[in-house]
């Protein structure tokens, strides 16, 4: 039996999308159809706005996740 708990490293290298702009608050979950780093929410996406990948944990703090079911909506945080 291993010692590390595969659903635990994958809970701690999790990654979203964040807006560059200096006023993103949210991170979003990346879009897995995408090639560049986009929110999977079509709600939220904005053509005008630059993404980056992030990882949850060093921006959770600071940033709220976004609550649309195609995001973060309905886990518990």
């Amino acid at each position: 039996m291993s010692k590390s708990d595969p659903e635990t490293a994958d809970a701690d290298a999790e990654m979203a999308v964040r807006n560059r702009s200096q006023y993103a608050d949210t991170l979003h979950r990346p879009d897995p159809d995408s090639d560049e780093p986009e929110p999977a929410c079509p709600v939220c996406y904005d053509d005008r706005a630059d993404y980056t990948l992030v990882p949850v944990n060093a921006y959770r703090p600071h940033y709220d996740l976004c609550g649309y079911p195609q995001c973060f909506g309905g886990e518990d945080r």
